[in-house]
């Protein structure tokens, strides 16, 4: 039974940390730890799950200069020191260049979660050795594809699953008592790249259109940036059908409430909020360039899609969402769900992911040119996800 030490650099209870979260209750066979910041909300969510924990990780030193990477560095030491691991899991890949000196120090291989677009070409800057980084995980086709764009990263295996997520709705039930029909969710980190701006001129655009909506808006972000929507929202005469509710841990609960979730983004890496939609019973819409949310709301026939990244092309797909009968709304709801049954269950994401950790372990050469570099889902792990992923 291998010994998996789980960097996590962030600790919040964003979407990669959410997946952290459905993901340690079912790695079986591995005996895990997490290394992670202190005083985070997620150090909370793992003492509740009884998750053995070092929470020694620096916050944010791994994103800022080399000596911060090394105090940084220094907490994941001293967590693999007390925790004798045999393998290191990046929960996220943007920490790689931290915990690569204590993987080399004691002789341990990388395997880690690409979880954003950005993290492909921090990867392939590095320079991995496949010596050394064992594996990579991607959460979507739209990942996968940005990855095998670097020839840096050639030689590192690389396999596709989506994320778990543990369902807790009861089955098709959209609506809810307490769903308004008029009101729309969004959901993330409030900052340039998930084009909530776009979203507050497409109110303004329903405004003008006679279309009775109101938006709450899920997450904290940038001041500056929050400070600029809610400047521009009040210029179009819409900052009364914004309620913005800050973090909450209560997501699903909140989207039971609405009608739709739109998720603005200009590229999302899997948009995991997708599932906490389906979950809900709302109507997902998302752009559809934007990568891995507009995959799986194609993948899955579970949602709208939208083909211009422009305020009237979100208003006119909000609108379309607001004015779905019960009969579509529930077609798109089961599928979304159908779609995580077959690619998102716990149990077979754990033991898919346990097989590339003990893969991992196992391995003491690089793999030779014929067999590195290629892109696979683990055999007889039961989890959908190929090389080719699904088109859009």
């Amino acid at each position: 039974m291998p010994r998996v030490l789980i960097v996590e650099p962030a600790g919040n209870l964003g979407g990669s940390e959410r997946a952290l979260l459905d993901l340690v209750e079912h790695l079986r066979d591995c005996e895990i730890a997490v290394c992670c910041p202190p005083k985070r909300p997620l150090v909370l969510e793992l003492r509740k799950r009884s998750i053995r924990l070092f929470p020694r990780f620096i916050c944010a030193q791994h994103e800022r200069s080399p000596w911060k990477r090394l105090r940084a560095a220094a907490g994941v030491l001293r967590a693999a020191l007390a925790f004798r691991p045999d393998v290191l899991y990046l929960n996220q890949s943007g920490c790689y260049r931290v915990a690569l000196p204590v993987a080399v120090l004691l002789g341990l291989p990388i395997v880690g979660h690409v979880r954003h677009f950005e993290d492909a070409a921090y990867l392939a800057r590095s320079r991995p050795s496949p010596r050394r980084l064992r594996g990579l995980i991607a959460i979507s086709s739209a990942i996968l594809y940005e990855l095998r764009a670097f020839p840096e990263l050639k030689h590192i295996e690389i396999h596709h699953l989506y994320d778990a997520y543990i369902s807790e709705a009861d089955p098709l039930a959209q609506h809810v008592p307490e769903r308004v029909p008029y009101r729309v969710a969004c959901v993330g980190r409030i900052v340039p790249k998930k084009s909530q701006d776009a979203l507050v001129e497409a109110v303004g655009c329903l405004k003008r259109d006679g279309e009775h909506m109101e938006c709450w808006v899920l997450g904290d972000g940038a001041h500056e940036f929050v400070e600029r929507l809610k400047r521009r929202a009040a210029d179009a005469g819409v900052a009364s059908r914004f309620a913005s509710l800050g973090t909450r841990d209560d997501i699903v609960a909140h989207l039971r409430t609405c009608k739709a979730l739109a998720c603005p983004s200009h590229r999302e890496a899997l948009g995991r909020v997708i599932f906490e939609a389906w979950n809900a019973g709302t109507v997902p819409i998302a752009y559809r360039g934007s990568g891995g949310a507009a995959e799986i709301i194609a993948a899955a026939d579970a949602g709208i899609a939208y083909d211009a990244q422009n305020p009237q092309a979100l208003a006119d797909a909000v609108a379309t969402a607001l004015h779905l009968g019960r009969d579509e709304v529930t077609r798109m709801i089961g599928n979304g769900r159908a779609w995580m049954a077959a690619n998102c269950e716990p149990r077979r994401y754990g033991a898919a992911l346990a097989a590339i950790l003990r893969e991992a372990c196992a391995a003491t050469t690089p793999r030779d040119a014929g067999i590195a570099g290629t892109t696979k889902t683990p055999r007889d792990a039961g989890v959908a996800g190929t090389p080719s992923g699904r088109s859009m």
